[in-house]
């Protein structure tokens, strides 16, 4: 008999898992997210892990990267069992140490098998089973606080709209070609989401509007990858003291939040050092919702190559919801399996005021880009429909998509959203447009 931890947030994926390795003679113990399981992994030893990657609290990744720390837990076998089928996450999961990748829903005797066959083996060979590698995989990048505050609406303001890589030009003007980046503030209070290119013309604004008073600022970034961070080193009141921003995000496989913004300021990169910003930084790896005054900041994992995840952003009644990058469940995985996780987004999104959705791809242009962690237009509708959005602002455009092609999108998700007899304004996000929520 062997003693085996399920930890994921699904209680169905719990019970199931757990009534099938009890039936084979196993001790097994259960938590619904990867701090609870962190915390029992110490406590009880186990001899195998089974988790999840997208979990509240503390991801997968950095639930193995704890456990391998730890000389004292080199005998735990780590079973990742996770919705994620991109290559990327599996060879991460991996490199950090574990040693099985199974991309759900894996049948429970599955799952039994593979619990045993690493009881067996001693040292076992981390791989992937041959018939769990996945096919994709391709990778691109309450009410107002008590006190003098009175209920305000949002002020959101979009400085960077374009998605992958930065596409400017005379076929990008009304759109926009800086990478990801928003504006959202209430009253005294400004949050920023994503430090791609944008950030850089939203730096010059905030000096230019404050004219040497402190600038405080908190930055929330749904990912790590290029486009959402390259701006970053160009914010020029990241340079000044007195100064204070707060970056979050959560953590990333294998690097810290701060090693990965210094990382992309190393001298073989960029002449300017992390270090040479003397502002006040400080980096936050989010494992619970942020409030800042009367803002509450909540966040869920995504369906996008590595580890990524949208937010939500509440202010009295006011709701802004903030999802990009991120790939249908449903469509890349088929209704049957996808359901479940879509469901988990769309109670995320429920009752947003604005919903800024990436949506990137046409219907037909995903057949060709299945796997690569972004949605299509379609999806965005949809999703706004079926949860009550006021707003839909499409967001994240592909570079390859000019503006006249976004103004032709545009016409189409509207005819659809008629069509479905929904009622939410639908618009594509504007580089430099500012709106109030």
């Amino acid at each position: 008999m062997a003693k085996v931890l399920v930890v994921d947030d699904d209680l169905i994926v719990r019970t199931i898992v757990s009534k099938r390795l009890e039936s084979a003679g196993h001790q097994v113990l259960t938590e619904p997210d990867g701090e609870a399981g962190w915390a029992t992994i110490r406590e009880q030893r186990p001899d195998v892990v089974i988790l999840d990657v997208m979990m509240p609290k503390m991801h997968g990744y950095a639930v193995i990267e704890a456990i391998r720390r730890d000389p004292g837990l080199s005998q735990v076998r780590i079973i990742v069992c996770s919705m994620k089928a991109y290559a990327s996450d599996a060879r991460t999961a991996l490199n950090l140490g574990a040693d099985r990748y199974l991309t759900k829903p894996v049948p429970p005797d599955q799952m039994a098998a593979a619990v045993e066959e690493l009881l067996r083996d001693p040292h076992p060979a981390r791989r992937l089973p041959p018939e769990q590698v996945p096919a994709t995989g391709v990778t691109q990048a309450g009410k107002a606080a008590a006190g003098n505050e009175t209920p305000l609406s949002f002020r959101v303001r979009f400085w960077g709209t374009r998605g992958s890589v930065a596409t400017p030009g005379p076929r990008t003007l009304r759109y926009g070609g800086n990478t990801s980046c928003t504006e959202v503030r209430h009253g005294d209070h400004l949050l920023v989401l994503d430090a791609g290119t944008g950030i850089r013309e939203l730096g010059d604004s905030l000096l230019s509007e404050f004219r040497g008073k402190p600038i405080r600022a908190h930055i929330f970034v749904g990912h790590t990858h290029w486009d959402h961070i390259q701006g970053f080193p160009f914010f020029a009141p990241a340079y000044f003291p007195g100064n204070e921003f707060s970056l979050y995000s959560a953590r990333g496989a294998g690097k810290s939040l701060e090693k990965i913004f210094m990382g992309q300021m190393d001298s073989d990169y960029f002449p300017v050092l992390l270090s040479d910003m003397r502002s006040s930084l400080k980096f936050v790896e989010l494992s619970e919702p942020v409030q800042i005054g009367p803002v509450n900041v909540s966040f869920t994992h995504l369906n996008h190559p590595g580890i990524a995840i949208g937010f939500r952003i509440t202010a009295g009644e006011r709701v802004i919801v903030y999802l990009s990058d991120h790939e249908c469940f449903s469509r890349m995985y088929g209704p049957e399996t996808g359901a479940v996780e879509d469901k988990r987004i769309a109670e995320f999104a429920r009752g947003a005021d604005l919903l800024i959705s990436e949506a990137q791809y046409t219907v037909d242009e995903y057949k060709s880009k299945k796997g690569w962690g972004h949605s299509t237009f379609d999806d965005a509708v949809e999703l706004a429909g079926e949860t009550g959005a006021r707003q839909l602002a499409i967001f994240h455009h592909d570079p390859g998509h000019d503006d006249a092609f976004m103004d032709r999108i545009v016409d189409e998700c509207r005819a659809k959203a008629n069509k479905a007899g929904y009622t939410f304004h639908c618009f594509a996000a504007r580089e430099g447009e500012a709106i109030e929520v």
